[in-house]
């Protein structure tokens, strides 16, 4: 009987055991997951921080540029960086005034001087990188169809995997990419001297810009009031980085498009 009792004690204090084990077990991974919730929320709540900081200084450079006085205080296409401090964020702030390139979208209206000046342009880049494999007639023919409602060129169709023509303005200039005729190569040659902006018959400010451009548009070179810039934001926050491009409409007062992401050529 005194075995059976103590074989009896044992197994219940084993059973004992293992329950707390168990609830200890539970119990950490109970704390772990909710320093991780902690955690996961402080990320998102920094987050969602540097973006609404990243809005403020967009809104801020769009207000100071559609002023009716407005006298920006560089010379050039694109501004020096500006640091700014506001609250606990540290921001890298630049503009580039967009007018220095060349707008796509211009060759959709079927502007035989934007396409022949587009075509030297391609002739101005095929001559500083003469490895690239470039027909700038073709090519130019192709952004120009790829852009008109009424062709659907069967190229397209036939890719791997297939895919249709915008038949529409481009909306950035990275589109660009999906044009028959590009490359990767031609696109990272060309892509710091074009554009994509919501309006056709834009005019260029070349006094700023690169020569391949004022080679390429003689005369396109008429000052004007610039309407669209680019902003870049480099935020940091908490040890977080944020990063947001936009391409600003001073015309509208608005905002075209916005990535959370730098902005590349």
């Amino acid at each position: 009987m005194r075995t059976t009792r103590r074989r009896q004690r044992g197994v219940a204090l084993i059973t004992a055991l293992l329950v707390v084990v168990l609830a200890t077990l539970a119990a950490v991974a109970m704390v772990a997951r909710q320093h991780l919730d902690i955690r996961r929320a402080g990320n998102m709540l920094g987050q969602d921080q540097a973006y609404l900081i990243a809005l403020a200084a967009e809104g801020y450079a769009l207000g100071l540029l559609s002023s009716d006085d407005r006298d920006l205080p560089w010379e050039g296409c694109i501004s020096p960086p500006l640091w700014v401090t506001l609250e606990e964020a540290q921001m890298e702030v630049w503009l580039e005034d967009m007018h220095c390139r060349f707008n796509l979208n211009n060759l959709a209206a079927r502007d035989d001087a934007a396409a022949n000046g587009f075509i030297r342009l391609l002739e101005g880049v095929r001559a500083q990188t003469p490895d690239l494999s470039l027909d700038p007639e073709g090519l130019t023919a192709a952004v120009r169809d790829w852009m008109n409602p009424e062709t659907d060129d069967p190229y397209y169709r036939l890719a791997t995997p297939p895919y249709l023509s915008a038949n529409r303005p481009m909306i950035v200039a990275a589109e660009l990419r999906r044009v028959q005729g590009m490359n990767n190569e031609l696109w990272q040659a060309l892509s710091p001297y074009v554009t994509a902006l919501p309006a056709t018959g834009t005019t260029m400010n070349l006094e700023f810009a690169e020569p391949v451009l004022q080679d390429a548009f003689p005369d396109r070179g008429e000052v004007v009031a610039s309407r669209f810039f680019r902003l870049g934001v480099h935020a940091e926050l908490g040890g977080r980085r944020f990063l947001l491009c936009s391409l600003l409409d001073t015309g509208n007062i608005s905002v075209v498009w916005r990535s959370q992401s730098m902005c590349e050529d």
